[in-house]
């Protein structure tokens, strides 16, 4: 990255428009920035370093503060940069928050600030990339590769920053590089270690618990089983041996209760196959019984089925007759059907007749009024004539009318305009009167805000100093606690130690005892070899005998209780390093505090400054308020100033059309007379005569309707009447064909008449039913008869079983099996049970060992990871240290040729003393000594070279980490006075050899030496009205 030109608008104390165009500087690589103490030349960083990340060079300012004191009230403060990166260009314009004049009215306003981002074409043109504040810093950050500090740290050197990394303590240091190479991943890798390993442990303890919840949830099958579990330590293979025993014991109870069950269920099958035989039987009984009943009612039936055939046979004969009867049905109801409507058309041929005769006597007298139809014609049409003038004459009185009211009106509205306009003024001018004590009200509420701002800070550091002291205390009682706990998990693994010892020494004794049951004089002992045994190993018979797995057991219990000592003391480390930390914090924030202002003071200090301030902001709102309303006010007159101008022209206009109105009204009254002006009594004659010309019309038209309809309808009603008398002959001739037949055909089927036929009749209906019920009869009969003897056959010399007897014997047998299953069944559910509680016990031993091995792995790095090492470095300051290796290496370079290669830089790899972090502070390697020794003992012109070179060093490697980013330029601010001449000189070829390759240095100085060396100089002028820069050139390059 390299600036191109830089435009700050009332930043700093750059008042107005000052614009630095670096392109003047042409091939030149270094230039000095000379000025008085006060006169901007940071400030020139701090544009540079506000343009690209949005805050300044340094810590010490925020942006909102860079606004210029000169600059004038509705000036914004702005600064724009143009540069080059990667072969483009691109500019950045950006403001800061501040306080501006509002648009309307009067006071001020608060604008947010603003960013805008732009690449520059080939061509010049601008293309946007990005409009707002967030994607600008995004779009920054994707551009240069850096976040702001690592920027800051490789583009300029700012004043007061030049030692601060080399003279800062060791943990200092840690807080530097941690911002500059971003290493929070190295300290959350630690995080997540511990994590993982409390994690772990809480799952080992969940688990033992879990399994020892299973154990005691085993089914007891014998006592001794309820002794293991019912014990303080249930011991799981000792557990697990019981119930292999156990479970041998229910098996072979098991099968013996399956035998019975085979056993009980053969003899209960038996007899449930008896019990069958003789339920067939009785049930044959019963059926015999049953069917001998319904032969009996079958019987008196009998008489009933002859009556149904002889009426099946009647049935059949009537239902030949029905079509014929039908056609008699027919014939007769279209013979009555003719008659009627012979009768109907005699009627309608006398009616029609009747209304013909009338018809034609009023159509003579219609037309006998002809004179007078047309004399009404002729009176309606000279009405027709005068009505266009009637109307006319009606409209020209209206008009007039309302010409006249709307003249009226306007000179109304302007006399109340006018009054308006004097009340408006009267409110505009006490308005003006009542706004202007408050004008400094804006001014009053800033100062009071960051007055409660600053009160607030200090009240919650207070805050922040109590609770930290009452956590103090807290820790340093758990403290107290944890070494208690400590010292006394310490003895306990101490007792543990000498109980192991004890029982390896008894188990020792006691296979020596055993040994020596078995020795003989005279023969060789099978571990010595001697013949004789003057004083063989005795074991006491009252004392119990030690096991290995006693031995075992206990050793265990050892290393539990020796884990939970290490575990005590981890805890306690940790305490002790969180009560280090907040002392540490404590002292920091009481050396921010004053030591004379309590809290209550800084209290009542911001009481007071929230009173100041909420008056000032009470006033703010009644001055934005005041300026509000006056400026309402203000446009309220204009447009009643403009509405009296409308309202005058409108005055003259409705003037002028009040007179044209009255004129033509004149001319209308001329042409017009009296008794026609009335247009309600014209329009009441004129429809009187309209309608009785139409009425007159309709009566002699529909008169001649009516005659020709009449005529019409009695032609038809003689023809119809004509047409009913000949179908009339005809009905009769074929009811007397249809009735002669019909009778025959009753004497061919048997019936003597016709009421013999009309009672066999409805018996043709349930012809079907009959015949199947008759059928049904005789085929159950058949049925019957076959079954009693079947039945007969097969119960002939026997007898009735008694079932009860049998089905009692039954259910003594059921009851004597479900027994034995249910026990089977309990007993295979224990097994079950039993087994499952077994492997799923195994599989959390497993588990637990696995979760153990893990938790143990995980604790292991934890304490590497957090320090817990040889040379008490955590994994995040060991990385730390790599980088700066890697910056010494750079700096070394550049310091041997400013020191005619006598001092080198190089890190402390000693541990500190105590608990004291280390691994980052700084040692200077002196040639001449050959010792080094730390570099707070350099000379003032030794430490700037130190400083300058670690400066430059530290610049190289975070630019080489972040990407190897193209940042082509450098400034550094102050520092070369310290300097001998000959130092000097090596310092400015240091500088020199950074320039050479292609790099562009600025240099902050006030020493003439250095601006005698450097050709090109950016000269800032402070002046009363602010400052200006300008390039300044002595010679060509």
């Amino acid at each position: 990255m390299k600036p191109v030109k830089l435009t700050m608008t009332a930043f700093g104390p750059y008042a107005g428009r000052e614009e630095i165009d670096f392109s003047l500087l042409e091939n030149r690589k270094m230039f000095v920035i000379s000025g008085k103490t006060g006169s901007g030349k940071t400030t020139i960083f701090d544009a540079i370093s506000f343009a690209m990340y949005g805050r300044p060079s340094g810590d010490n300012r925020s942006a909102q503060e860079m606004r210029s004191q000169f600059a004038q009230a509705g000036q914004l403060t702005e600064v724009e940069l143009l540069f080059e990166l990667k072969g483009c260009q691109y500019v950045i314009r950006r403001t800061p928050q501040q306080e501006k004049v509002k648009a309307r009215g009067t006071g001020t306003t608060i604008a947010s600030a603003t960013a805008e981002l732009s690449e520059i074409t080939d061509e010049g043109k601008k293309v946007l990339l990005a409009a707002n504040v967030r994607d600008t810093d995004e779009k920054i950050n994707e551009l240069i590769g850096l976040e702001a500090n690592q920027f800051r740290q490789i583009l300029m050197i700012p004043q007061g920053e030049f030692q601060k990394l080399l003279m800062a303590s060791s943990q200092d240091k840690e807080k530097i590089l941690q911002k500059l190479f971003q290493t929070v991943f190295y300290k959350q890798v630690e995080e997540r270690l511990k994590e993982k390993a409390d994690i772990l442990k809480k799952e080992a303890g969940k688990t033992v618990a879990e399994q020892m919840t299973m154990l005691k949830s085993l089914p007891l099958y014998s006592h001794e089983m309820s002794i293991l579990l019912n014990e303080e330590d249930v011991m799981t293979d000792v557990v697990f041996k019981q119930l292999d025993i156990d479970m041998d014991m229910m098996q072979r109870e098991h099968q013996s209760m399956k035998e019975n069950i085979v056993k009980v269920g053969k003899k209960r099958d038996e007899h449930v196959a008896e019990r069958e035989r003789g339920t067939t039987l009785n049930r044959q009984f019963d059926a015999l019984t049953q069917s001998i009943e319904v032969k009996r009612q079958l019987d008196d039936r009998q008489e009933q089925m002859q009556l149904i055939t002889v009426n099946i046979v009647r049935a059949e004969r009537a239902e030949k007759l029905l079509s014929y009867e039908d056609h008699v049905q027919k014939a007769e109801k279209a013979l009555v059907l003719a008659h009627e409507r012979k009768k109907e058309a005699m009627q309608n041929e006398t009616l029609a007749r009747v209304q013909f005769d009338q018809a034609e006597k009023v159509l003579k007298r219609e037309e006998s009024r002809q004179p007078e139809r047309d004399k009404a014609i002729r009176h309606y049409q000279q009405l027709e004539s005068m009505k266009e003038s009637v109307y006319a004459f009606k409209e020209a009185v209206q008009n007039e009318s309302i010409c006249r009211e709307k003249l009226v009106n306007a000179v109304a509205s302007g006399v109340r305009l006018h009054e308006t306009l004097q009340e408006m003024e009267q409110k505009i001018s006490e308005a003006e009167h009542t706004i202007k004590p408050l004008e400094l009200a804006g001014e009053r509420f800033i100062k009071a805000d960051r007055l409660v701002e600053k009160a607030d800070q200090m009240l919650e550091l207070h805050k922040e100093a109590r609770a930290a002291a009452s956590q103090l205390s807290t820790l340093e009682a758990e403290k107290k606690e944890a070494e208690q706990r400590v010292a006394e998990a310490m003895q306990k693994a101490v007792e543990s130690k000498k109980q192991v010892l004890a029982l390896r020494q008894k188990l020792k004794h006691e296979q020596a005892a055993l040994l020596a049951l078995h020795l003989t004089e005279g023969e060789p002992c099978a571990v010595c070899g001697s013949i004789h045994h003057p004083k063989p190993a005795y074991s006491g018979d009252d004392d119990p005998l030690i096991r290995d797995e006693d031995v075992e057991q206990a050793e265990k219990h050892a290393s539990l209780i020796e884990q939970k000592s290490y575990d005590e003391e981890r805890k306690l480390s940790s305490i002790q390093f969180a009560v280090n930390t907040l002392k540490k914090e404590i002292e920091k924030m009481k050396a921010k505090l004053s030591e004379d202002q309590t809290i209550e003071d800084v209290q009542e200090m911001l009481q007071g400054a929230k009173m100041d301030r909420q008056k000032a902001e009470h006033d703010r709102e009644k001055k934005q308020q005041l300026a509000e309303q006056l400026h309402m006010f203000n446009q309220q007159k204009e447009m009643i100033v403009q509405n009296i101008e409308q309202n005058r022209q409108i005055e003259a206009a409705e003037q002028r059309a009040h007179i044209e109105a009255n004129s033509v009204l004149a001319q209308m009254e001329k042409s017009v007379p009296d008794q026609m002006r009335n247009v309600a009594q014209f329009i009441e004659v004129f429809d009187q005569v309209k309608q009785q010309v139409e009425q007159d019309k309709q009566q002699v038209e529909q008169a001649r309707t009516v005659y020709h309809e009449w005529h019409v309808a009695l032609q038809s009603a003689v023809s119809i009447l004509n047409e009913r008398e000949q179908a009339m002959v005809e009905a009769e001739a074929s009811y007397k064909d249809t009735a002669a037949i019909f009778s025959e055909k009753l004497l061919e089927n048997e019936f003597i008449d016709e009421q013999s036929y009309q009672d066999a009749k409805p018996f043709v209906d349930h012809l079907l039913p009959m015949k199947e019920s008759v059928e049904l009869y005789n085929e159950e009969q058949r049925a019957i008869h076959m079954k009693i003897r079947e039945l007969e056959k097969t119960t002939n010399g026997l007898e009735r079983m008694d079932l009860n007897k049998l089905s009692d014997t039954i259910d003594m047998l059921n009851d004597e099996m479900n027994e034995w299953t249910h026990k089977a069944g309990m007993l295979a559910a224990q097994m079950s049970e039993s087994m499952r509680t077994k492997e799923a016990v195994m599989r959390l031993s497993e588990q637990i060992a696995r979760v153990e091995e893990e938790y143990r792995l995980a604790g292991h790095m934890y304490d590497i990871a957090h320090g817990k090492n040889e040379l008490k470095v955590t994994f995040e300051r060991y990385v730390l240290a790599s980088f700066l290796e890697d910056i010494l290496i750079a700096a070394n370079t550049r310091l041997v040729g400013m020191t005619n290669g006598r001092f080198q830089l190089e890190r402390q790899t000693e541990r500190a003393k105590g608990n004291a972090q280390s691994g980052l502070d700084l040692l200077a390697f002196d040639q001449y000594t050959g010792a080094s020794r730390h570099v707070k003992t350099l000379s003032g012109g030794e430490s700037f070279k130190a400083a300058l070179a670690l400066a430059l060093g530290l610049a190289e490697v975070v630019q080489n980490y972040a990407g190897g980013v193209s940042l082509e330029t450098m400034f550094v601010d102050e520092g070369f006075g310290t300097l001998d001449p000959e130092s000097l000189d090596q310092a400015i070829e240091t500088l020199m050899d950074i320039q050479s390759d292609g790099r562009l240095v600025g240099i902050i100085s006030h020493v003439p030496e250095l601006k005698e060396r450097i050709d090109a100089r950016l000269e800032v002028k402070q002046s009363e009205r602010g400052s200006e820069a300008i390039f300044v050139f002595s010679g060509e390059i």
